[in-house]
């Protein structure tokens, strides 16, 4: 993705009549990269290996166990609150799938779950990674569209649990139908005691989110606290973490996040080309000539982000369209962390549907499922999406509330 916008926009400038020069591509380029929050992304992501090698996910979930489980179909609850869980500290929707599906789903198939409804669960809910601070695909859109980081990712708090809550209202009507059974029996006292456990774990969201909005840090500094702690926790409290593990991880890290940063300079010329060459505004006005309400226009750019996602990754989809529709949000009089916060749930759902659902073909490969064999059972699960998407797109507070009453506080 990165080379196929990279030669784009180098082929328009050879040939596509604008008048400038080609250093502009090495420019834009360096200046995509030349930006301190950037160093969040490989933070956050090394934070997430740390506690997916760490054992801090084993315990995430039997706090969520212990929480849920004792619903119809506890163990599909308990994979949806435990990616909420997990989703607080890492920021990122793989990392979701990958830590948490490979511990829960072969556990839900022994317990007799349908391997469809299994992958479904842990494809869908692992989205809510992106959603919930910290959001990497927050702090991108955040850099893109030039607006507060932080007040973006508070504005993910509200939208990411009451899609997490949708998804448990769902999973629950699925297990009454087909007969799925708790997880454990309720109690109170294993609450408590898997709460000690996991208390230092949980904090993680506290140590995270608290200290950006209390000014103890920035996001950027805020990812490799996370880091930092995490590391500490898995490798001298609980001990899961060896070193002969580190250099792995460390790989994995540096491979994976630099195709995000890579892709970040290529979009970096796109959007100045899409700028200078006043594409907002034409697209503006070719929906304007259709229309000029602004609901429908919405609903317009709502199901071209749907579509999209679709065939797309998060953050290419984050980078190739926010200088496009970021700015036609704006001459609509949206409120642009509003509208930041649709776009980041409009990709989140792309994360799960195919052709190119990334977490889908993530929680597919654990149990080497086909897609084709999981489509029906997502559906549900969409619809759950689209009506929360919906919701977050047309009622403005549920998106803007923390955000302003924290801006308030300050």
């Amino acid at each position: 993705m990165a080379f196929a916008v990279g030669l784009a926009c180098f082929f328009w400038l050879l040939w596509g009549g604008a008048d400038m020069p080609l250093v502009v591509l090495a420019h834009r380029f360096m200046r995509g990269l030349d930006s301190f929050p950037l160093l969040a992304i490989p933070f956050f992501m090394l934070a997430g290996q740390f506690m997916s090698k760490g054992g801090i996910a084993q315990k995430l979930i039997d706090m969520a166990a212990a929480l849920v489980g004792s619903f119809r179909g506890g163990l599909a609850h308990v994979n949806i609150a435990a990616s909420m869980f997990f989703a607080g500290m890492t920021g990122s929707a793989v990392s979701d799938a990958t830590a948490i599906g490979s511990l829960l789903m072969p556990a839900m198939i022994k317990n007799g779950y349908k391997k469809d409804f299994t992958v479904a669960v842990t494809g869908t809910a692992s989205v809510i990674g992106i959603v919930i601070p910290p959001s990497i695909p927050a702090i991108i859109y955040g850099l893109v569209a030039e607006i507060s980081v932080g007040d973006l990712l508070l504005a993910g708090i509200l939208p990411g649990s009451i899609l997490g809550l949708s998804f448990m209202i769902t999973a629950y009507i699925i297990a009454v139908r087909d007969g799925y059974q708790p997880a454990v029996k309720f109690s109170f006292r294993n609450i408590w005691v898997n709460f000690q456990k996991s208390f230092l774990s949980l904090i993680t969201v506290v140590i995270v989110v608290g200290g950006i909005y209390a000014g103890a840090f920035t996001p950027t500094e805020a990812s490799i606290v996370a880091a930092v702690y995490s590391f500490f926790l898995a490798k001298f409290i609980y001990r899961d973490l060896q070193w002969k593990d580190l250099p792995k991880i460390f790989i994995e890290t540096a491979s994976i996040s630099s195709m995000g940063i890579f892709l970040l300079g290529t979009t970096n010329i796109f959007g100045y080309i899409i700028a200078t060459q006043g594409i907002p505004e034409m697209v503006l006005d070719a929906l304007m000539a259709v229309t000029m309400n602004k609901t429908v226009i919405l609903l317009f750019i709502i199901v071209i982000l749907l579509a999209l996602g679709c065939v797309l990754e998060a953050v290419a989809m984050i980078l190739i369209l926010v200088p496009i529709l970021a700015p036609i949000a704006l001459k609509l009089g949206m409120d642009p962390i509003h509208f930041g916060a649709i776009t980041i749930l409009a990709t989140a759902i792309g994360l799960f549907t195919p052709p190119v659902g990334v977490c889908l073909f993530v929680a597919c490969g654990l149990v080497q499922a086909q897609v084709s064999e999981v489509i029906r059972a997502i559906i549900p699960f969409l619809v759950a999406s689209l009506i929360v998407l919906l919701l977050v797109a047309f009622i403005p507070e549920i998106s803007l509330l923390i955000p302003k009453y924290l801006r308030h506080l300050r």
